[in-house]
């Protein structure tokens, strides 16, 4: 399903260029749910931004579903990225005037799904996330965890094969980290959504079905299996 073959990225700064990943090799199965786990800076931030297609690699050959991502223009690749793959971030990114329910159909009102059925598709992903009777609540009236929640159900709402998050529970407490570990899980189980979670912390690296360091901008040992 995703295929990186020795993916490089660099980036100029001034007269100098940084490079951030060093050949990295990953491949990810339909349905998997997997983790990367590694200290901040190791360029994990930079592997999801090329997963997600919201950046391109320098080198290397990146195939998504059989098709390499490098022959897809502009315009396949924001219909993939919006189809395709949800976004979970560490600061949630809600929209502080809209309500739950709003800020989870806001991926449709893109697309252009008339509202009632917005409505309804929001309504079934809140209920999936345990948010329904919080849908018309605004996320100042939110906790942490629930706000996480709503941000799961909005990168759900478009039906994604995919699911990309960083540092889901970076900013929860480690109870609550946990709940929203185990929500990817269940997600995982029972929709077979892949869902690729980049964290620095081992005890939530270890709960996904498999999981690789990353250090200095390379892979460094294959999927470590948890069953």
């Amino acid at each position: 399903m995703i295929e990186l073959k020795n993916i490089h990225k660099s980036y100029q700064m001034g007269p100098v260029a940084v490079e951030v990943l060093k050949g990295v090799n990953l491949s990810i199965a339909s349905g998997e749910l997997l983790s990367i786990v590694g200290q901040s800076g190791c360029g994990k931030s930079t592997l999801m931004n090329i997963i997600g297609l919201l950046d391109s690699p320098s080198s290397g050959a990146y195939v998504l579903d059989g098709k390499p991502v490098a022959q897809m223009n502009d315009d396949d690749l924001s219909e993939i990225r919006n189809r395709k793959i949800g976004f979970v971030f560490q600061q949630f990114n809600l929209l502080p005037k809209l309500t739950a329910l709003q800020n989870v159909a806001l991926p449709l009102v893109y697309r252009g799904t008339p509202e009632k059925e917005r409505n309804r598709a929001a309504r079934e992903v809140l209920e999936k996330v345990g948010m329904l009777e919080r849908e018309h609540h605004r996320p100042a009236e939110l906790s942490g965890g629930q706000q996480q929640r709503v941000a799961i159900a909005r990168a759900l709402v478009g039906n994604p094969s995919i699911i990309l998050a960083d540092e889901p529970t970076g900013a929860l407490d480690e109870k609550v980290g946990q709940e929203i570990v185990e929500l990817f899980s269940r997600l995982n189980r029972e929709e077979a959504i892949t869902i690729f979670i980049i964290t620095h912390d081992m005890t939530i690296a270890r709960q996904c079905g498999g999981f690789v360091r990353m250090k200095d901008g390379v892979i460094h040992d294959p999927k470590t299996q948890h069953h």
